[in-house]
């Protein structure tokens, strides 16, 4: 091998190395490029993931409160039904009075019965014995005018 053969493939290998260098250099800006733009995405996606979770917070929060108007209107519900128990014991106790009387009023008027009855028997005897102490007489005669 002669010096101007050597010089040349030294020259093809330094251009070899130097387009080599050339293409890792412009990998590494590429790859470099893509992990910038990947770290912007996902910082991104991060702050995305963020407001997700004020929100599931605020969700949270909203939810809490429901929770709590619920218990209220069920402690609401609670004693209104206390109170309509405490109601109905009241009307059942008043119909258990009511029909109480109204047994004795029926009593009583079963009694008021059987007394007319004998008022009216002891009437038509009256009536009959002052008939017979009379004896017969003309029907009544109503003056004419």
């Amino acid at each position: 091998m002669n010096v101007d053969t050597a010089q040349a493939l030294i020259a093809l290998a330094a251009f070899f190395v130097t387009f080599a260098a050339a293409i890792l250099s412009g990998m590494k800006w590429m790859l470099d490029r893509v992990e910038r733009r990947t770290q912007q995405g996902f910082a991104q996606v991060d702050r995305g993931f963020a407001q997700v979770d004020k929100r599931f917070e605020q969700v949270d929060k909203r939810f809490e409160q429901v929770d709590k108007r619920f218990e209220q209107v069920d402690n609401r519900f609670e004693r209104i039904e206390a109170r309509m128990d405490r109601a109905d014991a009241r009307m059942d106790r008043a119909d258990a009075r009511f029909d109480e009387r109204m047994a004795l009023i029926n009593a009583r008027e079963r009694q008021i019965d059987g007394r007319l009855l004998t008022i009216d028997v002891n009437l038509a005897d009256i009536k009959a014995s002052i008939a017979r102490l009379e004896g017969p007489r003309p029907p009544l005669l109503l003056p004419t005018p």
